[in-house]
């Protein structure tokens, strides 16, 4: 029963970040919390679901040409050093309790202050256009910090890299998202070779399930990114945020239930809104 949960929740989670390049473990890994994993359990099960999500997530963007791939692998690479560097640190905070507090606060943070960059209304409309060369020291910059929110946290670092890519590289929305979903393949690798050389111990057979569900999610939540305008994408993606935000704090005031909840009820509403412009775009494809 567990393995069939754990592979429904990949395909689910796998759509989600196939759509918003955020790999998916910015979903699982405080979802694994509530549930009562302890954190670096949690962290190396959804890098695993995440590693699934962004390879497939990666090659369903390369068909769209959705990235540049010279600064993919330049924020890869700084993210694998930035991830190998932070991961003896969670390990010593777990022996210290204070693994738990630590990630959900920075979780709480972080996601409240990029909900805020994609809901707050736009200055002014700008025609987005292809950035020819992009900074390498920013780039670096960006994935050594991605790295290191990728072993702390048990995510991609792609809920970082695609808000970043977009204020301080001026990427455009569908190309930042591409970026950073490619970019995080590498980072997650380097994570979760981090995790297992330093000896965690982690149910693989749940692994597995998530990343096999994760397979099948990815490409399809890819697949509805061209059916929707960036502003759409910007607005939900914040809205996302602000939900995953709310649903950790509760989380963290002991209202275990009450978070599940409100994270079930937000994901499947958004899929289910993906799969309904999906049934539109058909239709109209099919009428004379």
């Amino acid at each position: 029963m567990d393995l069939l949960l754990f592979l429904v929740l990949g395909a689910a989670i796998g759509i989600l970040s196939g759509f918003f390049g955020i790999g998916g473990g910015i979903i699982l890994t405080p979802l694994l919390l509530i549930l009562g994993y302890t954190p670096s359990t949690a962290i190396v099960l959804s890098l695993l679901l995440t590693l699934g999500s962004t390879v497939t997530g990666t090659f369903a963007h390369l068909r769209q040409n959705n990235f540049h791939l010279r600064d993919a692998v330049t924020i890869g690479v700084s993210g694998i050093i930035g991830s190998a560097a932070i991961t003896p640190v969670v390990f010593w905070m777990e022996r210290h309790s204070g693994a738990d507090t630590v990630i959900s606060t920075l979780y709480i943070v972080l996601l409240l202050l990029f909900a805020i960059q994609f809901l707050k209304p736009a200055k002014k409309v700008v025609q987005e256009t292809p950035v020819p060369h992009a900074s390498f020291y920013k780039l670096v910059a960006i994935g050594a910090a991605a790295g290191i929110l990728s072993s702390l946290m048990g995510v991609s670092g792609g809920f970082l890299l695609t808000p970043l890519l977009m204020g301080w590289v001026r990427f455009p929305l569908k190309q930042a998202i591409g970026t950073s979903i490619a970019a995080a393949t590498l980072i997650v690798l380097g994570g979760v070779t981090s995790y297992f050389m330093s000896g965690t111990q982690a149910p693989l057979a749940l692994g597995i399930a998530l990343i096999i569900g994760a397979l099948i999610g990815s490409p399809l939540g890819a697949s509805f990114l061209n059916l929707f305008s960036s502003q759409f994408v910007k607005k939900s993606l914040g809205s996302f945020y602000a939900a995953v935000a709310a649903s950790v704090f509760l989380k963290t005031t002991h209202y275990e239930q009450l978070s599940l909840l409100l994270l079930a009820l937000f994901t499947t509403g958004l899929i289910g809104v993906f799969f309904y412009q999906k049934v539109i775009q058909r239709q109209t494809k099919d009428c004379p």
